[in-house]
């Protein structure tokens, strides 16, 4: 499943370049989003994943005619003559997406263009129907994150080796594990694990109203650091790290102008929850209501007998995905664990079940 997503992945600049004459070197290609921070979780049931893509085109095409429906609509058709393997490009507001039919993946695909004069601060700017032309830095906001997620605290000995190594055109989709170290990739996917599960049977309204995962990973990460800078020799494990993430994310949703603001750290004029201004206060609403959820669902699997763990209640909170890595987990077990059913899962074998990142060989899982 990799090397046949991979390969797609790696042929797309390859096609676009040449569909736009242009040199491949012109046209570079990266992840965007989870896959790129490293925060992905595996789809449930028989969904298909996503992988959110970048296509950086040239400025110089479009100095003439600065025409974001231009720029937009030849891509599209650039991406147009291989339907048999891509399925026909699918417009959306800012990007297209390549169906891929017959495989476990898709494709959203972001043209993008360098901001010559950054006004907005952004390096980017993409097509956006209402705003003409919106701001973009996928890169700075994962280096953000990442630069946080790399830290580690006083009571982790094990030393983490930088994620990305970048190299020209289509970099390489990351493929490093997530180890059970990792405290803030791994809290993140745990949240975004319980959350889907959450939502799963809710009503469309508030499916369409459920947190979205660049707003959990900004909080998470916020808190993570905060914790880390002001409190980093207070902790003894990761279990409280977690549990303190968790408490303090609601505490970094600010207010402008009296409306909510989650402001993109890399680009503070960009705002994530800039949704929960005009739905009548429903996206806040189901924030919390998610976020109590998580903290009555993490303390119960803290406190929950290591070794009978109740199934329902772990497959409720984590899907089959946690039962699976639970069981996994106590094949291997031979300690008996301090914190409970929690611990087990944030030590579960990173390569399995609770959603990790696209793994090298055949040990891996996509998603």
């Amino acid at each position: 499943m990799r090397a046949d997503a991979e390969a797609a992945y790696e042929r797309l600049g390859n096609r676009i370049a040449a569909k736009l004459r242009l040199e491949q070197t012109d046209v570079q290609v990266y992840p965007q989003g989870s896959m790129r921070t490293q925060t992905t979780i595996r789809p449930r049931s028989n969904e298909n994943f996503d992988l959110d893509i970048v296509v950086e085109l040239p400025g110089y095409l479009y100095q003439q005619n600065p025409d974001p429906e231009v720029m937009f609509h030849e891509f599209g058709q650039a991406l147009q003559g291989h339907e048999s393997i891509t399925g026909t490009p699918e417009e959306k507001r800012r990007c297209w997406r390549l169906q891929y039919p017959g495989k476990p993946f898709y494709f959203d695909v972001t043209p993008a263009v360098p901001d010559p004069f950054r006004y907005t601060g952004a390096a980017l700017r993409i097509r956006d129907p209402d705003t003409h032309w919106s701001p973009t830095n996928p890169k700075d906001y994962a280096d953000w994150f990442c630069e946080r997620a790399d830290k580690r605290f006083p009571f982790q000995s094990m030393a983490f080796d930088e994620v990305f190594k970048a190299r020209a055109n289509v970099e390489p989709l990351p493929d490093e594990e997530v180890g059970i170290d990792d405290i803030l990739r791994r809290t993140i996917q745990l949240m975004k694990l319980h959350r889907t599960n959450v939502y799963w049977n809710a009503e469309d309204w508030r499916k369409a109203a459920q947190p979205i995962s660049v707003i959990i990973v900004t909080l998470a990460t916020i808190a993570f650091e905060h914790l880390y800078e002001t409190r980093r020799g207070n902790f003894t494990s990761a279990i409280e790290v977690v549990l303190a993430v968790v408490e303090d994310m609601p505490n970094y949703i600010g207010k402008r102008n009296g409306e909510f603001f989650i402001a993109n750290p890399r680009l503070p004029t960009e705002n994530f929850a800039d949704k929960w201004n005009t739905d009548g206060g429903t996206r806040s609403r189901e924030f919390s209501r998610w976020h109590k959820r998580l903290e009555e669902d993490l303390e119960a699997l803290l406190v929950g007998d290591v070794k009978s763990a109740d199934e329902a209640r772990l497959r409720s909170v984590f899907g089959n995905d946690g039962i699976e890595a639970w069981r996994e987990r106590l094949k291997h077990e031979t300690e008996e664990l301090s914190h409970g059913i929690l611990a087990g899962l944030l030590a579960a074998d990173p390569t399995r079940n609770l959603g990790t990142v696209v793994q090298s060989g055949s040990k891996g899982t996509l998603g």
